[in-house]
């Protein structure tokens, strides 16, 4: 089905099945930096097509969660880990992740590396997640954020590595391209 067809019938596009900006800056950064992830456990944290920790598994990380609350999306996440000639069956986490108190999420020592690629886009979420992204950075954790300048990125102790130009479906952006850039999230924030 395409854009027009969606649009003709009034359905609401699969945003899962977008490679996002953010997910495709954290992607290329990966990809430009494998000894980033190499032999390390990441988190795709919201992973939606699974381009950021697909981009993880091709640079050697020893092991990738992806995690999404869409049952579609983590569907698409283990054909598109077969498209990228991964042999490997996906880690696939199917919960919300920061939905409860912080303390009881915490997954502290088992992720090396969390990627979070276009999380910002909601006032509520935005702010959950932030916080929980704080915290695992407070517990060691290294912390990559792909974002393209949505309306609630953070602001706090963040350090931007790298921009990158990356094509987009006007569906999702108004534009075909677009730039993203990606961030590490600071351990020293409060």
């Amino acid at each position: 089905m395409t854009e027009t067809d969606l649009k003709q019938k009034n359905i609401e596009p699969p945003f899962w099945a977008f490679a996002w900006p953010g997910g495709q800056a954290i992607a290329r950064y990966i990809l430009d930096n494998p000894s980033l992830v190499k032999n390390k456990s990441v988190l795709d944290l919201a992973s939606g097509s699974g381009i950021a920790g697909i981009a993880a598994l091709a640079a050697s990380a020893r092991h990738v969660d992806f995690n999404d609350i869409d049952p579609l999306a983590c569907k698409s996440i283990h054909l598109n880990c077969a498209a990228n000639g991964l042999k490997v069956y996906p880690s696939i986490l199917r919960k919300n992740l920061i939905a409860g108190p912080t303390n009881q999420c915490s997954q502290k020592n088992s992720w090396e590396i969390i990627v979070a690629g276009d999380v910002f886009y909601e006032q509520p979420m935005s702010q959950k997640i932030f916080e929980w992204l704080l915290n695992r950075t407070r517990e060691g954790t290294e912390v990559l954020i792909g974002d393209p300048g949505r309306c609630y990125f953070p602001e706090g102790p963040i350090e931007m590595l790298y921009q990158y130009s990356v094509k987009t479906s006007k569906m999702i952006e108004k534009e075909d391209e677009i730039v993203s850039r990606v961030y590490r999230l600071l351990h020293h924030g409060g």
